[in-house]
């Protein structure tokens, strides 16, 4: 378990260089950890088995070439993921599932393994009043074949479940800004 000082040092942007450590590599996998199994999933949230591994919580894991992973979870007292500083491993609670053996992931998730990672982007959330959270809820990689898949809470319809989306599938007008770690600066969060 983490201090709140720890988790706060944990915050993504706090982390660019072990980010852009991921620029110019290929994905070779996804690996997520889930609160739920498959058929309570399915079962308890009324989607299909297609939704299983990009729509169910879960901490997240993205493995690069040369031994490089960046491994996400949940700050919810902050409305922000962190970037752990470990690689997640299988134990007696929890089971990683890696896209790669995921029979009900989508081929256009799928076909993100072995794609090159041009960039990588911070997301902060946008809300309507003024609060000191840190409010980085998604970190997102620009891939080869011009996808952009999001590891990402709030910037979707379902509050603080963090969820595997492309890009086409993440409500953007929530987001205030977007930092381009590959750029070096701020870019259109519209864009």
């Amino acid at each position: 378990m983490f201090t709140d000082a720890q988790l706060l040092s944990m915050l993504p942007s706090l982390h660019k260089p072990e980010l852009a450590a991921a620029i110019g590599r290929r994905l070779l996998e996804v690996q997520r950890f889930f609160q739920s199994g498959r058929s309570s999933f399915v079962e308890a949230q009324g989607l299909g088995e297609q939704d299983f591994f990009p729509l169910n919580s879960g901490a997240t894991q993205f493995d690069f070439e040369n031994g490089v992973s960046h491994a996400f979870d949940v700050y919810g007292e902050q409305l922000s993921l962190v970037l752990l500083p470990m690689k997640l491993e299988n134990n007696e609670y929890a089971t990683l599932y890696p896209l790669s053996e995921e029979p009900t992931a989508g081929a256009a998730l799928k076909s993100c393994l072995g794609q090159v990672c041009r960039d990588v982007r911070i997301w902060t959330l946008k809300e309507d009043f003024e609060s000191e959270e840190a409010k980085e809820a998604a970190v997102s990689y620009v891939l080869s074949s011009g996808a952009e898949l999001f590891y990402c809470i709030y910037l979707h319809d379902d509050m603080d479940s963090d969820y595997l989306l492309f890009r086409q599938e993440v409500r953007l007008e929530k987001a205030a800004t977007c930092y381009s770690v590959a750029g070096g600066n701020y870019v259109d969060p519209q864009r």
